[in-house]
């Protein structure tokens, strides 16, 4: 009697871990797919939404003195 509630206790056992097994699987790979999804969706935004370029100013550095000390704008 006692070696069949052990066995029943080891299959009950197995089973319970086999279960979290899966579920953490299955977390895992929403969770990774919802990263992809994240960053495919970022991409397709960042590439929509171009920003203007800096254009090089052909005078220099602007720069000003407020009496406090000097501010170079680059």
């Amino acid at each position: 009697m006692a070696n069949l509630r052990a066995i029943i206790v080891a299959v009950v056992g197995l089973g319970i871990a086999a279960l979290i097994i899966v579920v953490m699987a299955t977390v895992g790979l929403a969770i990774v797919g919802f990263a992809a999804v994240a960053c495919v969706v970022g991409l397709i935004a960042a590439r929509f939404n171009r920003r203007n370029r800096v254009h090089k100013r052909e005078n220099g550095p602007r720069v000003w003195d407020d009496g406090n000390g000097k501010i170079i704008d680059m």
